[in-house]
């Protein structure tokens, strides 16, 4: 019994370092694959490749980059494309821009690994772009109106400018602005007309000072009447009448293939 604790130390020193040992770097268990890839011992290569995966967590992007790619080439070397397909986007995930080298690999595990890559670059293109096949998507805008009409309370015209529509925008602006300033030149003549009535002193000239003063004051009330008008019709055009569509140029492409001499051409037209 004596004897047992000065054996442990022993035992300890023979023992230890065979452990430390026995735990392979990051970088020995990936270069492990590649030559059991490499032996085309793929089912070797499969359980280290999968036993790496386990412990993911230890290995660079770029380590798994390369565990991820190996497998697939494994997957595909055996007929098993859709493992091949998985492992090569899990890879792509990780390196966007992978690229196998075509004097590695043959000519069909590269156009299918470029296939691969294509149809998985579309399909991040479309969720980067919040496109699903068959779903529906809700899409909250926010309406003009209430802003618009506020600017059209202050200055006619202007809310149509605000919603887009701009040609209705500057016609109500020049119009209500043509009104005001005629209302306001009309309203100046008026007065000087009705001075110049209520100061003449001639019985002959009087019915014409009166018909000149009525004409100013039919004048500056009408275009004042016609000011309002188009301010109103600003303002409810503005708040009722939702903002032009914006218009959309449509392209249509047309393939076609001739025969003699063989050949594809695709036709567009705006």
């Amino acid at each position: 019994m004596q004897a047992l604790p000065r054996l442990l130390p022993v035992v300890l020193i023979l023992f230890l370092p065979g452990r430390v040992h026995a735990q392979p770097t990051p970088a020995s268990r990936l270069a492990a694959i590649q030559a059991a890839y490499q032996q085309l011992d793929y089912e070797r290569a499969k359980a280290l490749g999968e036993a790496a995966l386990q412990d993911y967590d230890a290995f660079t992007p770029a380590q798994l980059t390369e565990i991820h790619t190996l497998l697939g080439l494994v997957y595909f070397s055996e007929n098993e494309p859709e493992a091949a397909r998985l492992q090569f986007e899990a890879a792509l995930s990780l390196t966007p821009d992978l690229s196998l080298d075509p004097l590695l690999v043959s000519p069909k595990i590269l156009a299918f690994f470029e296939e691969v890559k294509r149809n998985w670059q579309q399909r991040q293109a479309a969720a980067e772009a919040g496109i699903q096949a068959g779903a529906i998507r809700y899409v909250r805008l926010e309406d003009p109106r209430p802003a618009a009409a506020l600017r059209s309370f202050v200055l006619p015209g202007w809310g149509q400018l605000y919603k887009g529509d701009r040609t209705k925008g500057w016609l109500l602006m020049a119009g209500w602005g043509v009104a005001v300033t005629g209302t306001l030149v009309a309203h100046v003549r008026r007065n000087q007309a009705r001075d110049a009535y209520l100061a003449e002193r001639d019985p002959d000239r009087i019915t014409d000072r009166y018909d000149t003063f009525n004409t100013w004051h039919k004048a500056r009330n009408n275009l004042a009447l016609a000011a309002s008008a188009l301010w109103v019709l600003s303002y409810l055009d503005a708040l009722v009448f939702r903002p032009p569509a914006p218009a959309r140029a449509t392209l249509a492409l047309r393939p076609g293939f001739s025969a003699s001499p063989p050949a594809l051409h695709i036709s567009v037209r705006f």
